[in-house]
Parts: C-alpha cells; sequence; structure tokens
C-alpha cells in the first residue's frame, strides 16, 4: 500500500513551490545579483594575484625543485618536463590568454 506523500511526490511539490516563488519575486534575485557578482569577483581577485604574485612565484620554483630531484634520480621523462613548463606558462600567462578569448580586453583586479 503506497501512501500519497511518498518521497517524489514531496521533492516535486518542494520543487514546484520553490521555483514559484522565484518567479513570483523577481525583484529579491535582481537586487543581489551585483553584490553577489562582486563577492564573487572580489574572491576570485584574491586567487589570481595569489597564484599570479609571489605565491606563484614560490609554486612555480619549487614545482621546478621537485622537478630537478625528480631527474636526478631518473624518474622524470620529457613528456613530465613538458607538462611542468607548459603549466606554469598557463599560470602566469592565464590573464592574457583570457583577454585573447573575450572582447572585453585585459581582466581587472582592484
Amino acid at each position: 500500500m503506497t501512501s500519497i506523500f511518498d518521497k517524489t511526490f514531496f521533492y516535486r511539490f518542494l520543487s514546484a513551490l520553490v521555483l514559484s516563488a522565484l518567479v513570483l519575486v523577481p525583484e529579491i534575485a535582481f537586487a543581489q545579483s551585483q553584490a553577489l557578482e562582486n563577492t564573487i569577483k572580489n574572491g576570485l581577485c584574491v586567487v589570481i594575484k595569489a597564484l599570479t604574485g609571489e605565491v606563484g612565484k614560490a609554486l612555480a620554483t619549487l614545482a621546478i625543485l621537485f622537478l630537478g630531484i625528480g631527474a636526478f634520480f631518473g624518474k622524470v621523462n620529457w613528456g613530465l618536463a613538458l607538462m611542468f613548463a607548459a603549466g606554469i606558462v598557463a599560470i602566469f600567462g592565464a590573464a592574457s590568454i583570457a583577454s585573447g578569448f573575450t572582447s572585453g580586453g585585459n581582466v581587472s583586479c582592484p
């Protein structure tokens, strides 16, 4: 014997209720979008500045150091060395690569 209040019915009803609330009150979503966009942008800019600044240079130096130690022990092949080099180039050249794909110009972080 199945109940009318099984899980699928409950989840469908709850989803319909939430979606109808979003449709009926769009001002709430629009009012928060600019603040949310600025918050996300500021957080991502912190990560970008860390990876392309002194922290990124230190991480790249450690990667090259570990690559050299691996080469010393004979555990590194040319493919791995090229992947390390490509990764370092991609990290430090990411802003210019991204600006090449977008029409808005350079990525700017305050």
